[in-house]
């Protein structure tokens, strides 16, 4: 269960982290808005590549996480 927990945990956190760093990154970088692609492609695109990072360390932290407990 911590396994499972850590994974959607890591998930959620990885896709909503990456997506706020990319769109602050791109609002450092003026990065135009027009027609709203760079934040379609932040949120739908760069946002599960980093819940996939974060689901996988998830599962690690959660297994290690069982292992002790």
């Amino acid at each position: 269960m911590r396994i499972v927990l850590g994974v959607l945990l890591g998930f959620i956190l990885g896709w909503v982290g990456t997506s706020a760093a990319v769109l602050t990154y791109g609002e450092m970088a003026h990065v135009s808005q027009a027609e709203g692609g760079f934040a379609m492609g932040a949120i739908f695109f760069m946002g599960p590549a980093g819940g996939i990072v974060g689901a996988v360390l998830g599962g690690f932290l959660g297994a290690r996480w069982r292992r002790r407990g």
